[in-house]
């Protein structure tokens, strides 16, 4: 038996050649990209709620620290605004 007698079968396409089609582990980690892509965004619109929660009640505690500071100074007391110290 000689070459000449086998048949000649087409093997699989070498790895790099250029077909025009993705392959398969380019689509997957097409796909691990956009899902990595949507995670990032997702997870910066929860920090941007997150700060303006945090900046809400910075403002509160703010607020509440002056009015405690003008308690002890006794600006809101009866006797303050009747004169008396």
């Amino acid at each position: 038996m000689g070459w000449s007698t086998i048949p000649k079968v087409i093997k699989a396409i070498r790895p790099g050649t250029k077909t025009g089609a993705e392959s398969v582990t380019s689509w997957k980690s097409k796909a691990a990209k956009a899902k990595l892509k949507m995670a990032k965004d997702k997870l910066e619109q929860t920090f941007k709620k997150t700060d303006k929660s945090l900046e809400k009640l910075k403002k509160t505690t703010d607020r509440i620290k002056w009015y405690q500071k003008a308690a002890n100074k006794k600006r809101y007391s009866d006797d303050f605004y009747k004169g008396k110290k």
